[in-house]
C-alpha cells in the first residue's frame, strides 16, 4: 500500500495559569504534556503519536538516531505580569545519569515588554554557593542578579546553570530541549505562603549553579543575508527570518525537521504535490512542523511585517547520547 506524503503539521496550544501569568506549549512531547494536530488527515492526534507512526520520516535519520522517538524540541510562550520564579536547568549529562532525562538548554525571544520588565540572566558578580543559598531563604538574592531591561526582538541564550527569571509585563518565546526539568531555587516569598507555596529545589540544585559573574556567550556567526542567526549549541540552531516576500526553501542542507515559530505577521507554507499545491497557514504564536521527508516549499508571507523564527536541531553522534535518557518528566 502507497504511504500517505507527509505535510506540515500544526498544534492545538495548551495554556496553564501560573501565579505569575499564562504558559503556553505551541509544540510539545512531554507526556503528561501533549499537543495535539490540528490540521489534516492527521488531525486530532498527538505529537507522540505522529513520532511514534513515522519515525524519521518526522525528524530525520539523525535526530532519529540520537533521540529515538522523542520528538526533541519544544516550544511555549510565557506571558509574564508578576514575576516567575527563580530557576535553574540542568545539562544533559547530569538529568541523564540523575534523572534518567534529557538536561535543558534554551532561548528567550522578547515579543512584548514594558518599562517594568525585567530579565535576571546569571549573577552581577561571583558569590558563594552558601551565600547565594543565604539570599534565596532570606529573600535578598536579587540584589546579586544580573538584571536586564528587554527590547522587543531581543533574544537570550538560557544555558545550563544559568539562574534565571522574568519580571513585570513581558512576552517571551521559549524554544528549548524537550525537557521540564527545572529547578526552583526562589518564589519570592510566595513558597512561605501555604496557599501560593510550590515546591522547591535550591538543595537538590545547588551544585548545579554557575556561581561566577555572568558573562554573555558569543553572537554566533551570521547566518544567510536574509536571516539573522540567535543561537548555535550542540542542540539546536535557532535565526530570526524577516520575510518580505515569497522564499523558496529546499531542505537538503538541514539534516533535519524544520519548526517556524510566527512572532508576528502571518505566512503560508506551499508544498508541491502530485495534485499541484497545497497551503498551510502560520498565524501569529502558531508553530508549525516542516517534516524531514519534505525536500523543498515555499514561506509566503501573507501580511507585512511577517517574522518567523526557524529552529533546525544539530546532528549529534548516537554514539554521545547520555545513557539511559528517556521521556522528559
Amino acid at each position: 500500500m502507497e504511504e500517505k506524503a507527509l505535510y506540515p503539521f500544526r498544534f492545538l496550544p495548551k495554556d496553564i495559569t501560573l501565579p505569575w501569568g499564562t504558559q503556553s506549549y505551541k509544540i510539545a512531547d512531554l507526556g503528561v504534556i501533549d499537543t495535539m494536530v490540528d490540521n489534516g488527515w492527521f488531525g486530532g492526534n498527538s505529537l507522540a503519536d505522529l513520532m511514534q507512526t513515522y519515525l524519521e520520516r518526522v525528524v530525520g535519520e539523525p535526530s532519529f538516531n540520537y533521540y529515538g522517538t522523542q520528538f526533541p524540541v519544544m516550544v511555549k510562550t510565557l506571558s509574564v505580569n508578576g514575576k516567575t520564579s527563580l530557576h535553574v536547568n540542568a545539562d544533559d549529562e547530569t538529568a541523564a545519569q540523575r534523572y534518567d532525562t534529557f538536561g535543558k538548554t534554551a532561548i528567550w525571544y522578547i515579543t512584548e515588554t514594558s518599562d517594568d520588565a525585567v530579565i535576571y540572566l546569571g549573577l552581577r558578580h561571583d558569590i558563594s554557593a552558601a551565600d547565594f543559598y543565604t539570599s534565596c531563604l532570606d529573600g535578598t538574592i536579587e540584589r546579586h542578579l544580573n538584571a536586564i531591561h528587554p527590547v522587543k526582538g531581543e533574544c537570550f541564550l538560557i544555558q545550563p546553570g544559568t539562574v534565571h527569571a522574568a519580571s513585570g509585563h513581558v512576552g517571551i518565546i521559549e524554544i528549548s530541549e524537550s525537557s521540564e526539568l527545572f529547578f526552583r531555587l526562589c518564589d519570592w516569598g510566595r513558597e512561605h505562603n501555604n496557599a501560593t507555596a510550590r515546591e522547591m529545589h535550591l538543595e537538590e540544585a545547588i551544585d548545579l549553579i554557575d556561581f561566577k559573574a555572568y558573562k554573555a556567550p558569543a553572537s554566533p556567526e551570521a547566518g544567510e543575508t536574509f536571516s539573522r542567526r540567535l543561537a548555535v549549541t550542540d542542540q539546536f540552531t535557532i535565526s530570526e527570518l524577516p520575510l518580505p516576500k515569497a522564499l523558496e526553501i529546499g531542505t537538503e542542507g538541514y539534516e533535519s525537521f524544520i519548526l517556524y515559530t510566527c512572532v508576528s505577521g502571518s505566512a503560508m507554507v506551499q508544498v508541491r504535490t502530485e495534485e499541484g499545491k497545497d497551503n498551510w497557514p502560520v498565524r501569529p504564536g502558531e508553530v508549525i512542523l516542516i517534516p524531514d521527508e519534505i525536500e523543498n516549499f515555499t514561506l509566503i508571507p501573507a501580511e507585512s511585517g511577517t517574522v518567523l523564527l526557524e529552529t533546525v536541531i544539530t546532528p549529534r553522534p548516537a554514539e554521545d547520547q547520555p545513557e539511559e535518557t528517556t521521556e522528559n518528566a
